[in-house]
């Protein structure tokens, strides 16, 4: 194993994969001799040429189009999206073009392009700050992946461009300078696994991106309560590993689902519902951020976006309501 930052982790598989196959191209803005925005793709520009790695205009729409038709005609490009919000510019072609492709051909055409998008609130306002991974787990023949450990994200991206159709990977600005463990041999992570990070027999916890890291913060603050949660890394958004999240769950008997966006129609809303489905008697919280947009002022994004006290709090209540058959905490807001 060696210890790699996230970026490297990111930036040696592509560039292992780039080795490996040269159908795999890299796009978009600032890439090239820049380094990449989060400095995850330095040296790539050198190393395989402005053929392979390429600038592309700050046009989103652009970029994802291109990807897509690249795509289309044999190449396995890696579409770079500085911040998961403008994605919303590119959602045509991936949405209605890319992971519509092979219903619409009846299988004969795929798109095998990966869109690599940056979520979470670091200190940059409203329009630069959002999770909108719910968006994309609405929309059939796209998969959704969100690593949160060096490790993972090494993995999950190589998995991601070999596999046949559309896949947007969302990392988080907070995970890029955080370090981990990565194998020294190739170690590929299957599509739809997700992992438990921390076992525990009282509530599960389940979280993606950053907001797992979150998760076993709190997870070891309650442990010293004598609350032992175990921790779930959601890791694929779409497809869900709904067989590790519901064993978790039926031994638990609690779920709390944590993620930085909106709970309303969240990732956690899905989660809640399907586990219920199949634990009838399963009870589950969901928290996430505050119903107002995350504000540029470092002290209103941390009132608006959970950290790790508020995930402790909500799995008091969560285990108290059982207790009570009271009310439990749903997002930052009183329910």
């Amino acid at each position: 194993m060696s210890r790699l930052f996230f970026r490297e982790a990111l930036c040696r598989a592509m560039a292992e994969e780039m080795e490996r196959d040269s159908r795999v191209i890299l796009m978009g803005q600032d890439i090239a001799a820049h380094g990449g925005s989060y400095a995850e793709t330095r040296g790539l520009f050198e190393r395989f040429g402005p053929a392979r790695v390429r600038n592309t205009p700050v046009a989103e729409a652009v970029t994802v189009g291109l990807a897509a038709g690249a795509a289309a005609a044999g190449l396995r490009p890696l579409a770079f999206i500085t911040y998961l919000d403008f994605l919303m510019l590119g959602l045509d072609a991936l949405v209605n073009y890319a992971a519509k492709l092979r219903f619409k051909s009846a299988g004969q055409l795929t798109s095998p392009m990966v869109v690599k998008a940056t979520a979470g609130a670091k200190g940059q306002g409203p329009t630069h700050a959002q999770s909108l991974e719910p968006w994309l787990m609405n929309v059939p023949g796209l998969t959704v992946l969100a690593p949160s450990t060096a490790g993972d994200a090494y993995g999950m991206l190589k998995t991601a461009l070999r596999a046949p159709g559309p896949v947007v990977f969302i990392d988080h600005k907070k995970l890029f300078p955080r370090g981990g463990s990565v194998p020294d041999t190739e170690e590929l992570v299957p599509v739809g696994s997700a992992a438990i990070r921390r076992e525990g027999k009282h509530l599960t916890i389940v979280a993606h991106s950053y907001m797992s890291v979150l998760a076993l913060e709190a997870a070891t603050a309650l442990a010293a309560e004598g609350i032992e949660a175990e921790v779930i890394d959601l890791r694929s958004l779409a497809p869900i590993d709904w067989e590790t999240l519901t064993t978790s769950a039926r031994r638990t008997g609690h779920a709390l689902f944590v993620e930085e966006g909106q709970v309303v129609c969240g990732v956690g809303a899905e989660l809640a519902f399907g586990l219920r489905e199949r634990l009838s008697s399963l009870r589950v919280a969901r928290l996430g951020a505050k119903r107002a947009p995350v504000a540029p002022s470092p002290v209103l994004e941390s009132f608006i976006v959970p950290d790790a006290k508020d995930i402790e709090q909500s799995a008091r209540d969560l285990l108290l309501a059982n207790v009570k058959n009271g009310t439990h905490r749903t997002g930052k807001e009183e329910t």
